[in-house]
């Protein structure tokens, strides 16, 4: 008896639909696959841009502001975004915990939760889909509570699907950014000179203020030749600035001022907070003025410590948000003082030693001696 085995026949199915295309009409699977394009895992991304038409510039630095949260204080929000909008040398940092993003695994019961997920970044894109805002946004990171559903439960990064449906995922660094800014520099001479920024979310260390701010510095000292570190994370107002040195080129050493600033929440009060006892938070915020002015210790520190010292320096402000009229006054472009140049400098020169010269030619008054009164005195 002849068991030869019945030969299988396979069909082929055929369809009119293929991934690509219902990616291109499912918004979800598109902000998928513009992840797996940008998902790269280089720790910092960098960010340049030439604002050499400033003389100064200004940042607004958005971060935990927790959109979902029943503490989210997203009317402020509006408020801020609405007063800068306008200036025109404002620039936007998003600063991640954009989202509260509660879950399952989370800190943040997803059971007290104001909003889904889903609804979170819909107000994300509404918030920042103006135009005159958009276009303001200079850089964005991830939070913790983004980075949760990606580690946690969907492998998903929640703040890709706002940042690609607003356009600016190439301004989006999942973990850290480095954001180089060319401002306008009378004394160097290109006339511009650049200011690098550290961003990062941050994570950990501690309540305690001075540990928080150490912990920054030693961030630019491991990472790079930065001027400003700025992060959040720790729902706190923190501001410092010190002298260090640093490598330049050449292998020479550079003495510069570097400045952590840590970034106060827009969260009034999450229950994850008030189970830990934690004080409220100042969630004032405030913009930070960046210009370049001239450094006249630079001579002095040259000559007695030994370090290469630049002509300039950055000036660092912060105005308070929360008074219109300071942001209207640090809207107004503050131009630098001219630099005097060198035949400038020798015609003065001159004109000092001429006037010297007259004074001491001209002729001396005679002294007179009074005349004697009648009784015999001076007058």
């Amino acid at each position: 008896m002849d068991e030869t085995k019945p030969t299988k026949k396979y069909t082929r199915l055929k369809s009119s639909y293929s991934i690509s295309s219902v990616a291109e009409v499912d918004l979800r699977l598109k902000s998928f696959r513009e992840q797996i394009k940008s998902d790269d895992f280089s720790p910092i991304k960098t960010m340049f841009y030439d604002l050499s038409q400033h003389s100064q510039i200004m940042l607004l630095v958005l971060n935990d502001v927790h959109i979902g949260s029943p503490g989210c204080n997203i009317d402020k929000v509006i408020r801020y975004l609405k007063e800068v909008k306008n200036i025109p040398n404002c620039y936007i940092i998003l600063n991640g915990d954009l989202m509260n993003n509660a879950n399952n695994l989370g800190k943040s019961s997803p059971l007290e939760n104001a909003l889904p997920p889903m609804n979170e970044q819909k107000i994300i894109h509404t918030l920042l889909a103006d135009p005159l805002i958009r276009e303001k946004i200079i850089c964005s990171t991830s939070g913790n509570h983004e980075s949760g559903a990606r580690a946690r439960d969907s492998g998903l990064d929640s703040l890709v699907t706002p940042m690609a449906s607003l356009g600016i995922l190439d301004k989006y660094a999942r973990y850290m950014a480095q954001v180089v800014l060319r401002i306008k520099c009378p004394y160097t001479a290109s006339g511009y000179t650049d200011f690098k920024i550290l961003v990062r979310h941050g994570s950990g260390m501690g309540g305690k203020a001075g540990k928080i701010i150490e912990e920054m510095f030693n961030l630019c000292r491991s990472f790079g030749n930065y001027d400003m570190v700025i992060q959040g994370h720790t729902h706190k107002n923190l501001y410092a600035t010190d002298d260090q040195v640093v490598q330049g080129e050449k292998y020479s050493c550079i003495k510069k001022s570097v400045t952590p600033i840590n970034i106060p929440a827009l969260e009034e009060a999450s229950q994850y907070a008030m189970e830990a006892a934690y004080p409220p938070p100042n969630t004032d915020n405030s913009i930070i003025c960046v210009r370049a002015v001239r450094n006249y210790d630079a001579l002095d520190s040259a000559l007695n410590e030994g370090y290469e010292v630049l002509p300039y320096k950055f000036n660092i402000d912060t105005i308070s948000l929360d008074r219109p009229e300071l942001v209207h006054f640090a809207s107004q472009s503050i131009e630098p003082p001219r630099v005097i140049s060198r035949q400038e400098l020798e015609v003065i020169a001159e004109r000092v030693a001429r006037q010297v010269t007259l004074k001491t030619k001209r002729p001396k008054a005679p002294k007179t001696t009074p005349e004697p009164n009648d009784d015999g005195r001076e007058e």
